[in-house]
């Protein structure tokens, strides 16, 4: 391995590892700010039930849906096979 290789490799490592760094510094910042907006904007709770509806009111009622025209299935005498080269065919 020449002097060069072993020069570039090294200027890749250093990059990398200086990247890394990087990153690991911005998401700490990242992660003190929202722990910084959640301390500062604590709301009264609020009651569980009241916010979130589990339920279903007595107006509503599920209506099936109605299917008008049903789609033939297929059967074996009606299988096509298309060439990949053929036009339409992909």
């Amino acid at each position: 391995m020449s002097p060069l290789d072993m020069l570039i490799f090294f200027f890749f490592i250093l990059v990398t590892i200086k990247a890394v760094s990087a990153s690991i510094d911005y998401w700490k910042d990242v992660d003190a700010e929202i722990a910084e907006s959640k301390s500062a904007r604590r709301a009264p709770a609020a009651s569980l039930s009241r916010t979130v509806r589990t339920g279903r009111p007595s107006s509503v009622r599920v209506t099936p849906i109605k299917r008008v025209n049903t789609p033939v299935t297929a059967t074996a005498s009606h299988n096509r096979q298309y060439h990949l080269k053929d036009k339409g065919a992909a």
